[in-house]
């Protein structure tokens, strides 16, 4: 599988072609505070492909699987001073390897704050998330970290 990313911005005025299975509306949010609306739109399980719908134009991206869409898209808005508020951009959301694998990037589990017995919850990482709960891919990576190597304190990553 290629895992170079690919990205083909194209005019938003034809309409999405067949090979797109959701649609899924998200918000971002500038460090103004200004929210504006944009689409994301999800190709076939077996292909890693995701369209961004964003004023106007249309931005493919493709990866190894839907997480590293994702990452590709909020990485663009980044650029642009912009965080795109999915449960896939809170700080304490991340899949295992295996999770991972399981659902091509779709789902992760929610890290709890404190280590429980439980196992802990999984979420779509395309569903919206309020802004105050997202972060940069920046603050979400030192995030992670942190949490691993707070339950691994002799083991830091």
């Amino acid at each position: 599988m290629n895992s170079r990313p690919e990205q083909d911005t194209t005019d938003i005025s034809s309409s999405p072609q067949p090979k797109w299975t959701e649609e899924i509306g998200l918000q971002t949010i500038d460090t103004a505070g200004l929210v504006r609306h944009v689409g994301i739109y999800l190709g076939d399980p077996s292909t890693a492909l995701i369209a961004l719908h964003d004023a106007g134009s249309r931005t493919e991206f493709s990866g190894a699987d839907y997480l590293d869409c994702l990452t590709q898209v909020r990485r663009q808005l980044e650029r642009d001073g912009r965080l795109l508020c999915c449960q896939g951009a809170r700080p304490n959301v991340h899949p295992s390897g295996q999770l991972r694998q399981f659902t091509n990037g779709r789902q992760a589990y929610v890290r709890p704050a404190e280590p429980s017995g439980e196992a802990p919850e999984t979420v779509d990482i395309f569903a919206p998330a309020p802004p105050e709960d997202i972060v940069n891919l920046d603050d979400q990576r030192a995030a992670i970290i942190g949490s691993w190597n707070a339950g691994y304190p002799g083991n830091p990553l």
